[in-house]
């Protein structure tokens, strides 16, 4: 598999475009789409820094989209993770966003948590790339 910054910026860009979309119509399943993007870049962020890191990895580990799973394995793989207090302390309910945006007719989620998530993830983005990882 070859996962790429640029694959994940192509994430945030699709939530901001999705969040910009909501500001403009006021459509509210678009927020999901958001959601699911900033979800994906989270997700995406924690295994190219798992990749990048020099010790041997299971990939089966890596099959889920569950953030807090993906945390703890770096953590046993001792990764160096980069990895904001917002998104550990929410890694939960980011996990959620994945399938509950594109499956749960129920799903609802507020701007203002988006735009938050965002900000942070895009924050977070730049971290990683600063670190001068690019693909892996």
């Amino acid at each position: 598999m070859q996962l790429t910054m640029s694959l994940i910026k192509a994430d945030l860009i699709a939530a901001r475009q999705a969040i910009e979309y909501y500001d403009k119509h006021e459509a509210k399943d678009i927020k999901t789409i958001a959601a699911y993007h900033i979800q994906q870049a989270a997700e995406k962020l924690i295994k190219i820094q798992i990749y990048a890191g020099s010790a041997p990895v299971d990939h089966t580990k890596l099959y889920t989209h569950n953030l807090e799973k993906l945390i703890g394995y770096a953590e046993t793989l001792q990764v160096d993770l980069l990895l904001p207090k917002f998104i550990r302390d929410n890694s939960l309910i980011l996990t959620d966003w994945e399938a509950g945006s594109r499956y749960d007719l129920r799903f609802r989620i507020r701007i203002d948590t988006l735009r938050k998530a965002l900000n942070e993830t895009d924050k977070w983005y730049e971290a990683v790339y600063a670190s001068g990882i690019r693909q892996a």
